[in-house]
């Protein structure tokens, strides 16, 4: 037996991939977009949104007890004010799980629980060329 022959009988032997497979892969690939996203989404009140790549992200500063938060990108800022943002928003950040940021509105800040996390305000700051 040639060479040749046995990688042709080696090729031809492995079946081809089942449907599993490619189900397995698109669930995985589902999995990794949701537990560690690549970019944020900024929704604004009057239905803007901003989507910034975590590739981009440098650091974030809390204020104000975790009132303010200043989430600092390569090309803009984004300062987020509201209520009950520290823990869960540093925890978030840190693992780079956080997918979205919706400021709310004033229906919304009445509805919230005042023990539950609330954006009153999200400001975006473009950062000029040097």
């Amino acid at each position: 037996m040639t060479a040749r022959s046995s990688v042709i009988k080696e090729i031809v032997s492995k079946s081809a991939p089942s449907g599993d497979d490619g189900v397995r892969d698109a669930v995985e690939t589902e999995r990794q977009a949701r537990t560690k996203p690549v970019m944020l989404v900024v929704a604004l009140k009057n239905g803007d949104e901003v989507l910034l790549s975590y590739a981009l992200f440098r650091r974030a500063f809390r204020r104000e007890g975790g009132r303010i938060w200043e989430l600092v990108f390569d090309d803009c800022s984004v300062v987020i004010k509201g209520r009950n943002l520290s823990d869960k928003l540093r925890d978030m950040l840190r693992l780079q799980k956080l997918s979205l940021v919706r400021e709310g509105n004033l229906i919304e800040d009445d509805l919230v629980a005042e023990d539950e996390a609330f954006i009153e305000s999200i400001e975006i700051r473009e950062k000029e060329d040097a």
